[in-house]
């Protein structure tokens, strides 16, 4: 369902506004084009969201000669954590049913 949601919204909000209205800024959305996103359940209680094909100008910004994750890429991250974790609870006597995280370059950027 998490892959569904996300090809969901790399079509519903990447559609350009027109004159008039309001931009709706959405992370998934906006990201580049050549982005990919695995999902993954590597063990039993475990959901691993890879980030692919991150153009390096997009995701990495130098910062004092220090190569780090751009705004743009942490809000990608973000999002896609809290879209996965929309399926961590059911219920409110329920607490988180998996172990979620976000990763990129075989770093993990949410965990």
């Amino acid at each position: 369902m998490i892959r569904d949601d996300i090809a969901l919204a790399r079509v519903v909000f990447s559609t350009p506004t027109l004159p008039g209205q309001l931009a709706v800024s959405d992370p998934i959305g906006d990201a580049p084009p050549g982005i990919t996103y695995a999902v993954e359940t590597p063990h039993d209680a475990g959901i691993v969201i890879t980030i692919d094909g991150v153009p390096p100008d997009w995701g990495w910004v130098p910062e004092g000669g220090i190569e780090t994750v751009s705004p743009a890429l942490r809000a990608l991250a973000d999002e896609l954590a809290e879209l996965m974790n929309g399926y961590n609870r059911d219920g409110t006597d329920i607490d988180r049913r998996f172990f979620g995280s976000v990763r990129v370059r075989g770093e993990t950027l949410v965990w």
